[in-house]
């Protein structure tokens, strides 16, 4: 076998897998209790379920996954220590890292990684990212610590794919004692343990003692559920917490001018667009979602509602992430043109819909779907706004059958292509809320999993990019940036570009 990565020294891995602080020289004060605000709460606790980044980034204090990537995008290892790949490309193993615990106390070991990969593929559980083990044909475990994962075929994003919150190690002696209720009574390995949690105002985390590595300096970290932008800015300004996340950009001039807060801006991966269900009239038509497209101003929302802040574009894809098209321009906004589409498509009067959005989970979402909903009517799409919280508007998406036009945003929680477009356009898929099904974009988004030169998988994944511009069941408003606001004495909190911001080295000065 050939060697695909070394070892690091033990410093470098704790840093890279729990997050780093430019303050940490100075000396970290321990203790106390660090506050962070977010607009929607977790609807799992359980890695295997969870379709969303505000969750994810609470299961990721409480679990681990095998590699990690850094802050620049590339692979590490976190309860892998080292991994090599065999010669025909279809077997990887992997070196695990040794006196792991999970928070019960059972030990991490190859038996406890086989048990979570064989858990996701377990139709009894009913987990919606099984495709996120997709590629895995068997997982062999060789010794206590190694274990090896079989592929049917080589697979390129392979490293990357074993990243993905949903393939967090469990322990399996709290899966089989609590079953589809682990989300209530969660078991990892990471820095963090549940202590209490009260679903929709707060949840409350405590420093695992027996963590393997560097322990948080923060006692406990409480997450509270603030769905106003406004409310959360007034709380940081007043101290009422210390970190809170989706500053609204219109309040980036206040928060500057206070000494008592700081601003965390980071480019992402994450794009905010409309979709529309295929399968739902009147947009099975494809001539009414291109009208869709050209009744929108996504410059004026970008410049009027977000102040500019916000990348304009035409792809599915965020332009930073590797292979991501960066030439497909943004959708000409012509609202004649959008009528004379509907006329011609049968709607000479416009139509009536129903359009959901959330509210608290992007930045400045629902002011955006108001926007989108009055540039629709221009055009005589009459969409009655509907603002449900984050699990029912979940909810409702994942039936496929309820939400014709919605507002929605797509991350990278691995920064490769495959794992969204296999969730998101592929037919059937679990999180394909468009009920977008093409067997062409089915053969390339299989076709590149198996090429390994990146110049050529990245050329496929372009056709495939390229069909779904001009299939046209989403339009793209905007790529996001990720704005999350601290009090000034707040230091080390790690913001990765697809989206996890981490607490394990924070503390508060």
């Amino acid at each position: 076998m050939k060697k695909q990565f070394c070892l690091i020294t033990t410093l470098l891995i704790c840093l890279l897998a729990l997050g780093t602080s430019s303050s940490l020289a100075a000396g970290p004060k321990t203790g106390g209790t660090l506050i962070y605000a977010t607009g929607t709460d977790a609807h799992t606790l359980d890695p295997q379920f969870v379709t969303d980044v505000p969750t994810s980034r609470m299961v990721m204090h409480i679990h681990q996954t095998l590699v990690y990537p850094d802050l620049e995008g590339n692979i590490q290892p976190v309860l892998a220590e080292s991994w090599s790949v065999s010669d025909d490309k279809l077997t990887w193993t992997f070196k695990l890292r040794k006196g792991v615990t999970f928070h019960d106390g059972t030990p991490f070991n190859a038996e406890s990684v086989k048990y979570t990969f064989d858990r996701i593929n377990d139709p009894d559980i009913g987990s919606p990212r099984k495709s996120a083990a997709k590629a895995i044909k068997e997982v062999k475990v060789i010794d206590e610590l190694t274990v090896s994962f079989v592929t049917g075929k080589p697979f390129a994003p392979f490293l990357a794919q074993l990243s993905a919150y949903n393939l967090s190690i469990i322990s399996p002696t709290a899966a089989k004692k609590w079953g589809k209720k682990y989300s209530e009574h969660p078991s990892g390995t990471g820095p963090f343990k549940l202590e209490s949690w009260s679903p929709g105002e707060k949840m409350l985390m405590a420093r695992n003692e027996n963590f393997w590595g560097q322990k948080t300096y923060v006692d406990k970290l409480e997450i509270r559920i603030v769905p106003e932008d406004s409310s959360r800015v007034m709380m940081l300004l007043s101290g009422d917490v210390d970190v809170i996340a989706s500053v609204p950009p219109i309040m980036l001039k206040r928060l500057d001018k206070s000494k008592d807060v700081k601003i965390i801006k980071k480019t992402g991966f994450r794009t905010i667009y409309i979709g529309m269900n295929n399968k739902m009239k009147p947009f099975d038509n494809p001539a009414v979602r291109k009208a869709v497209a050209h009744a929108i101003n996504a410059k004026a929302i970008v410049d009027g509602i977000l102040g500019g802040v916000g990348t304009l574009g035409g792809g599915f894809e965020s332009p930073v992430i590797p292979g991501a098209h960066k030439n497909l321009p943004p959708r000409e906004y012509n609202s004649e043109k959008a009528k004379k589409m509907l006329a011609d498509a049968g709607y000479p009067n416009g139509f009536e819909t129903t359009f959901y959005t959330s509210t608290g989970r992007y930045l400045m979402d629902r002011q955006v779907a108001e926007a989108v909903q009055a540039q629709l009517k221009e055009v005589g799409i009459n969409a009655k706004l509907q603002t449900p919280d984050w699990g029912a508007y979940r909810a409702l998406l994942d039936k496929q059958t309820e939400v014709p036009i919605f507002l929605l945003g797509k991350g990278s929680p691995t920064g490769d292509l495959d794992l969204t477009a296999t969730l998101t356009a592929a037919c059937n898929a679990k999180m394909n809320h468009f009920n977008y099904c093409s067997p062409k974009a089915d053969e390339l988004i299989n076709k590149q999993r198996g090429i390994v030169d990146v110049k050529e998988r990245h050329a496929v994944l372009a056709e495939f990019q390229e069909l779904f511009y001009e299939d046209s069941p989403a339009v793209v408003l905007f790529y996001e940036d990720q704005i999350f606001g601290t009090r000034a004495n707040v230091n080390g909190v790690w913001v990765n570009p697809n989206e996890f911001i981490g607490f394990f080295n924070a503390w508060k000065e």
